[in-house]
């Protein structure tokens, strides 16, 4: 048979047979009188062969040992670990399509239901919604907002700790404690622009009042401004640009991580 009759024997193309002979996977018969390669039963028994291993995903760089006559001990172990090597790969394939389905069935049942799509967990971007729909000053929504950007942030790049998150959410949900941490910053929003010197008994209180507030276990982000900035490269001063209120979450890091130092952004 023709190049073009092997080819459509075996349900592909006359390129990709040539392909293969190129890559010394199929022999090449000699050209006849004529002038064409004359192609026997068994070239296309090979190349149905070298199909079916290269649909299944096995590399054309392996086919040629599979397929060899003579195989030493050697070469069968590692046709055994080629193939294993496949299987593997096919798993971790699987599992990463199985959490990109959880993922996108999740966004789809919030879609559905007019939840807007983020990588929070549902019940604290309702919390979020929440809070920032009862802020008591536009101040205090634009510093919810942002709270929820670095969150979802932390989440997205993979540092988020699960009790944070749970901590927080518990604090917007709480009348109590939310209707406290509001106040609080509602006073730490008003500092912005002021510079730290003229601030500092303000600084201090609400720096205090936090402290109290929260334990290092469930620490807000506002609060945890050094660990965004070392997880992801940011530095305090890009977290927190202002300098009244980073001297606040300098203060409360200092007492709740480091212990109490000399020295502030005050003057």
């Amino acid at each position: 048979m023709k190049i073009g009759q092997l080819a459509e024997f075996a349900g592909t193309t006359t390129r990709t047979v040539r392909h293969y002979h190129r890559l010394g996977l199929l022999p090449e018969p000699l050209r006849q009188s004529n002038g064409y390669r004359n192609y026997t039963v068994a070239d296309g028994v090979r190349l149905l062969r070298i199909r079916r291993l290269a649909g299944n995903g096995v590399p054309l760089g392996s086919v040629a040992a599979i397929l060899a006559d003579q195989k030493t001990s050697a070469d069968e172990r590692d046709v055994v670990a080629d193939l294993r090597a496949l299987i593997t790969n096919i798993d971790h394939e699987q599992a990463a399509l199985a959490r990109r389905r959880a993922a996108l069935t999740a966004m789809l049942a919030d879609a559905e239901q007019g939840i807007p799509l983020s990588a929070l967990p549902t019940d604290l971007v309702e919390a979020f919604d929440a809070a920032i729909s009862g802020a008591p000053s536009t101040a205090v929504g634009a510093a919810l907002r942002y709270e929820r950007d670095l969150m979802e942030g932390l989440v997205l790049s993979g540092n988020a700790a699960d009790d944070i998150l749970a901590a927080y959410g518990a604090t917007l949900t709480d009348e109590a404690p939310r209707t406290r941490y509001l106040a609080l910053l509602e006073r730490w929003s008003d500092l912005e622009g002021r510079p730290p010197y003229t601030v500092t008994g303000e600084i201090e209180s609400i720096a205090n009042a936090l402290r109290e507030m929260f334990s290092d276990a469930d620490v807000p982000l506002y609060l945890a401004g050094e660990d965004v900035a070392h997880e992801s490269s940011f530095s305090l001063d890009d977290v927190i640009p202002d300098p009244a209120r980073r001297e606040v979450i300098r203060l409360v890091q200092e007492a709740l991580f480091t212990g109490p130092t000399s020295g502030g952004d005050t003057r």
